[in-house]
Parts: C-alpha cells; sequence; structure tokens
C-alpha cells in the first residue's frame, strides 16, 4: 500500500513539475487576424472580390450584422436529473478605418463560462474581416474564419457581400 501512495505522489510531483504551455487566446481584433494570418490551426484566411462598390457592401454588412448576427441564444435541456441553462451571446462589429476600409469583428460569449484563459471584453474572436475597394464597383474581402462550425455565418457573409438576398444564418 505504501508503494503505491508513494507511486502516486511521484507521478503528481512530475506532473507538476513538467509546464504545461498556456493557451494564448486572442485578446484583440489585431490579435485574432495576425493569429490566422500565421497559420494558426483550425482557422483559415481566404479572400475574395465582389462586384459591388464598397459603400453597397458596407451597408449590407451594417445591415445584416446588426439584424442576424447581434443575438442571443438561450439553450435548456436536462443532464442528468437537472436542468441546465446556458447561452451564447454573439457580439459583431463593424468600422470605417478610413474613407475605403473597414474591419468587421464576431465575438461570442457563452455562458456559463467554463474556466480557462481570460476571454476578451466583447467574447471569444470566432470572425474577422477587412473589407477595401478596388475602385470601380469592386471590393475585396479577406475572411478570417474558423474551419469547423459557423458555416453558416461564413455563406450568409459571402451572400451578403455578394449582393445575394440570403436569409440569416441560424445560430446555436
Amino acid at each position: 500500500m505504501k508503494t503505491v501512495i508513494r507511486l502516486s505522489i511521484l507521478v503528481a510531483l512530475i506532473a507538476l513539475a513538467v509546464p504545461v504551455p498556456a493557451i494564448q487566446v486572442p485578446q484583440t481584433r489585431r490579435e485574432f487576424v495576425d493569429a490566422v494570418a500565421k497559420g494558426a490551426r483550425s482557422v483559415k484566411m481566404e479572400t475574395f472580390v465582389v462586384e459591388r462598390s464598397f459603400g453597397e457592401v458596407y451597408a449590407i454588412l451594417q445591415k445584416r450584422a446588426t439584424k442576424c448576427l447581434d443575438m442571443q441564444v438561450k439553450r435548456s435541456g436536462f443532464v442528468g436529473n437537472q436542468m441546465e441553462v446556458s447561452s451564447t451571446d454573439y457580439n459583431p462589429t463593424l468600422r470605417k478605418v478610413g474613407g475605403d476600409k473597414a474591419e468587421f469583428a464576431l465575438q461570442v460569449v457563452h455562458r456559463p463560462g467554463g474556466i480557462g484563459p481570460t476571454i476578451p471584453p466583447g467574447g471569444l474572436y470566432v470572425m474577422a474581416a477587412d473589407v477595401r475597394s478596388l475602385g470601380k464597383g469592386r471590393t475585396e474581402v479577406v475572411l478570417y474564419r474558423p474551419t469547423m462550425g459557423y458555416k453558416e455565418i461564413t455563406r450568409s457573409l459571402r451572400q451578403w457581400t455578394a449582393g445575394e438576398d440570403a436569409d440569416c444564418p441560424k445560430l446555436k
């Protein structure tokens, strides 16, 4: 019995001695965009051009982001014999950064929050886009997005910027 206890203590001490790398959660939009651009896991950067003016693209993003993405999704269900309640707040932002450029970001806050790294104000960054005029009714969109999940939001953003009349994505 003493051998088992000593072995358990030894394993625990070794586990404590090996440093575990900290999870780096982007605290700003710029940190998120930089991480995606550098090839972070489970995210990708894609660039596409739409045949619409910057003003048209900005206006539709402003309208649709507010109407479709600025939401709180509530969930409830039984886990074992207990009722669990949770929610996710989606927080989109869009701002001009000059006469012909704009920055979009989508953050989420999960409630209840889990134990882990510090979450930035507004929530975890899950998506961003750089929008810029190419002149003569053409606009470039650089989308920074996860490779898993958020497919409906990604599809909607692409359709909106292209001028297609797309419904709001179903948020989960």
